[in-house]
């Protein structure tokens, strides 16, 4: 936002962004995902439950199912100029804002889950 004016390509940058960093969320799962057997032999490092692991396949269904819809509000704005200024009241901004608020609870619980996973399957 520059001047009060929302442009579309701002909130193309920061769909591109919150892409991003779910991909890299999801890769971050398959990376423990692998860890998990890899130690399955392991004397001294248990390996995630079922339950866990139930967890983690439940949040990259969401993580993908957030992607989606972010490519979907990106493929409506290509029908408009690119800079196209609208308003906070307008309802791509609205729309804008509800993914923004999802981007931030998905990050949050990503981050919460993982930071103990990468702590269980550690040395």
């Amino acid at each position: 936002m520059k001047g009060g004016k929302i442009n579309m390509v701002d909130l193309d940058f920061e769909y591109k962004m919150w892409k991003n960093r779910l991909d890299l969320f999801v890769k971050e799962i398959k990376i423990l995902k692998d860890r998990n057997e890899e130690v399955k032999d392991e004397q001294f490092i248990d390996e995630l439950n079922t339950v866990e692991l139930m967890v983690l396949d439940e949040h990259t269904e969401q993580l993908k199912k957030l992607i989606n819809r972010i490519k979907v509000q990106e493929d409506e704005l290509r029908f408009y100029n690119k800079d196209f200024p609208i308003t906070k009241a307008h309802q791509y901004f609205k729309d804008h804002e509800a993914l923004r608020d999802k981007m931030n609870d998905i990050s949050k619980i990503h981050f919460y889950r993982v930071s103990d996973l990468i702590s269980a399957l550690g040395i």
